[in-house]
């Protein structure tokens, strides 16, 4: 392992308790600030892992949260915001694939950026069992042990939320 992949498993570790923090604030906005530095510090770890089209996807995810944080300005459309995101995350994802498991992360970033539009939050916890098990799988092949770790507390906090608020049966 050279230098620069031990930095960048460093910054998986710190880009996974910066989503742990993101998770833990008050307001929706200071949520997307957080996640917004989330994104930058896994763009730079991927990146630093040779994981090009996950840094690429996630540098995305940064601009995207920037729009959402500013959702209370004049510019912002909420039904073209996610389809516009999900598009562009689409092409650059393939045009930076480096190899067939790059459909996984192109695939799960483009679904979810999609879903995080959902009103209803048991439908976006159901699409983080899906998007996020696509990235985990990613993660393992290009061995990011911080997204693997952030994506597998994704997946048992998201069955938990499923499991503590559902709806009651009758």
């Amino acid at each position: 392992m050279d230098i620069a992949e031990i930095i960048g498993q460093i910054l998986g570790f710190v880009a996974v308790i910066l989503g742990f923090i993101s998770y833990q604030v008050k307001t929706d906005k200071q949520l997307l600030f957080v996640h917004l530095l989330t994104c930058a510090v896994f763009s730079v770890h991927y990146y630093l892992l040779g994981a090009i089209p996950a840094a690429i996807l996630n540098g995305v995810g940064v601009i995207r949260n920037i729009v959402y944080y500013n959702k209370d300005k004049s510019f912002y459309k909420p039904r073209l915001f996610p389809i516009l995101f999900a598009v562009i995350m689409l092409i650059l994802g393939i045009y930076s694939s480096n190899g067939i498991h790059s459909v996984l992360i192109v695939g799960g970033l483009v679904i979810n950026t999609l879903c995080l539009s959902f009103r209803n939050p048991q439908n976006v916890r159901k699409s983080v069992l899906l998007t996020c098990l696509m990235v985990l799988v990613y993660d393992v092949i290009e061995h990011s042990v911080g997204g693997v770790v952030y994506e597998s507390v994704a997946i048992i906090s998201a069955i938990i939320g499923l499991i503590r608020f559902r709806r009651k049966e009758d």
